[in-house]
């Protein structure tokens, strides 16, 4: 039996990976400058939104570091050729969808 050959399909799901976290990275800096911004408003007195909008910070921050671990765990599956763990993906997909929710209530609670 001869080693199944992967191709380019390695590198396209590593740069795939790689452009959504960059993607969540601009909106945590978008939802970070959104909380300083309401602080800055509030004379540093974290209250209502400000409160809300540090949350949905802290929870974007959280899950695009939890991303980035994926991404590397993902990356080093990729060179020895190994298909993902469920977990792994299952992992991937919850991050992105903390900072999607981190991002709409950040649009909420900002706007």
């Amino acid at each position: 039996m001869t080693p199944r050959d992967p191709g380019l399909q390695p590198e396209r799901t590593l740069l795939a990976w790689r452009r959504t976290f960059l993607a969540m990275v601009v909106s945590d800096f978008f939802i970070w400058r959104a909380w300083a911004t309401s602080l800055a408003h509030h004379s540093g007195d974290i209250e209502g939104s400000s409160l809300g909008l540090g949350i949905s910070a802290a929870a974007a921050a959280g899950a695009t570091a939890l991303l980035g671990t994926c991404i590397l765990r993902r990356n080093a599956s990729l060179r020895d050729n190994k298909p993902p763990h469920a977990l792994l993906l299952q992992t991937a997909t919850g991050a992105i969808i903390a900072v999607g929710a981190a991002t709409i209530t950040a649009i909420l609670l900002g706007g």
